[in-house]
């Protein structure tokens, strides 16, 4: 009540000296809001984002952050290069039965040589690690994965 008082007594001038810094408030504003978020990180500094958080979360120690660093490059590097190997190339839809059947097949043997990967480094992890902070990483890594995938549809 009070401003909408005050800019009826006072000049126009003055009005529209305040019109125009809430006009230009607002757009700021908007502006600001706008902005698009922060570009995504590639994978060695996401990696590094991943490892800092671990450290952190679990509370190690300099020796128990320096051993869990290499182990989760060498971990993720290992999957990654697995994934990358079975890439898709067309669509599902596109395939013949052959080339479908031979799909399903190498997608098998991706799942066992991911499975294998998952208990070799469990075991590593858990020089340093409890089961339940080994689970905490393998349950971030399902859900990135479904991230990305969800995201690739």
């Amino acid at each position: 009540m009070f401003f909408a008082d005050y800019l009826k007594n006072n000049n126009s001038t003055m009005r529209r000296i305040i019109i125009l810094l809430l006009v230009l408030a607002l757009t700021t504003l908007l502006t600001y809001a706008q902005q698009p978020s922060a570009k995504p990180l590639d994978g060695k500094a996401r990696i590094e984002q991943q490892i800092k958080h671990y450290t952190t979360l679990f509370a190690l120690n300099e020796a128990e952050a320096e051993q869990f660093d290499a182990m989760y490059k060498a971990y993720n590097k290992k999957l990654f290069s697995l994934y990358t190997r079975y890439q898709k190339e067309q669509d599902d839809e596109i395939l013949s039965d052959k080339e479908l059947e031979e799909r399903i097949l190498a997608n098998f043997a991706l799942s066992r040589e991911i499975l294998n990967i998952r208990e070799e480094y469990y075991n590593k992890f858990r020089t340093i690690l409890s089961p339940s902070q080994v689970n905490t990483i393998f349950e971030d890594e399902k859900s990135r994965r479904n991230k990305v995938r969800a995201n690739s549809r």
